[in-house]
């Protein structure tokens, strides 16, 4: 890559953490966006990029950016005894297993079939930002958590199933599932949630790395379907501003950022999901011998 598309890179890394510090939202719902539009144009950035590994490249470079991000966070939080180990692990193993496979299936789905649960993704967190009134709810649950095996392992393998197929942390999946399926303790979810995502991030990256040992058209610096140099540069930002924006946050009300950046989940959220969803009815109804020739509005 080029020091300019390096420079880029880099930038959008400071906006990652600077958002992510600033209103709590997790870095995949940014990055992987971002790496959408980056590997479609190699004219722009000059990282060719063959178009059938361009979405699995991006889903795993931004779980590699999200591991030493979320170690450094749940040890943050172990200082403060705020992590619920005893559902970590069990949640940690099971989504472990679910990420593997999720990295598999990953390489073999359709494109367009990941961009529009990303896209349903996007939408859902956007709603959850615009609609949100306050960080907790009203009425939390009771604090006896409920990590029967069965509940943990449930719990485990969607949220690593969801995480390694979309290339998101988990967190968007993992805190409803913490706080209404297992009944944790309020004050312990997020910090619950990040030690999650350290073991399902850094599960999904080996997935991705292993599934994309043999593939072809990647890029330099490559490992697998994980762009290491990418995302070292999305780090390299990501870390520096990430207290920024925690700072900003004790200093502005995050509530009408929250607002603003609900609505660009909304609008990249439909415009992924639609136009993907459309291309994917179209294959469909060619398959199946027919054929819309009519305005696509």
């Amino acid at each position: 890559m080029g020091v300019v598309t390096v420079l880029v890179i880099i930038a959008v890394g400071l906006a990652v953490g600077l958002l992510s510090g600033l209103v709590g939202i997790g870095g995949g719902v940014l990055m992987v966006p971002f790496l959408y539009f980056f590997y479609d144009r190699p004219d722009l950035f000059g990282v060719v990029v063959d178009p059938d590994a361009r979405v699995v490249l991006a889903h795993g470079t931004s779980l590699l950016v999200m591991v030493p991000t979320s170690v450094r966070g749940a040890l943050a939080y172990h200082k403060s005894k705020l992590v619920e180990w005893r559902a970590v692990w069990p949640i940690g193993a099971a989504s472990i297993l679910s990420a593997l496979a999720g990295a598999q299936l990953a390489a073999i789905l359709p494109p367009e079939l990941l961009k529009s649960a990303f896209g349903v993704l996007l939408i859902f967190s956007g709603l959850r930002m615009v609609w949100a009134k306050k960080s907790l709810p009203e009425n939390p649950p009771p604090a006896q958590p409920r990590l029967s095996y069965p509940r943990t392992i449930l719990t485990g393998l969607i949220v690593g199933l969801m995480s390694s197929l979309l290339g998101i942390g988990g967190g968007t999946v993992a805190i409803p599932l913490l706080i209404y399926l297992l009944r944790l303790d309020i004050k312990q979810v997020a910090a619950t949630s990040i030690g999650i995502i350290g073991l399902t991030a850094t599960a999904g990256t080996i997935g991705y790395i292993l599934s994309g040992m043999d593939a072809t058209g990647l890029p330099p610096s490559s490992l697998g379907y994980v762009h290491v140099s990418a995302a070292v540069a999305l780090f390299v930002g990501a870390i520096i501003s990430v207290r920024w924006g925690a700072a900003l946050n004790q200093r502005m009300k995050p509530r009408s950022l929250s607002l603003l950046f609900g609505a660009l989940f909304l609008f990249l959220g439909f415009r992924l999901a639609g136009s993907n969803l459309l291309a994917l009815l179209t294959d469909a109804g060619e398959a199946a011998g027919f054929a819309y020739t009519g305005p696509i509005f």
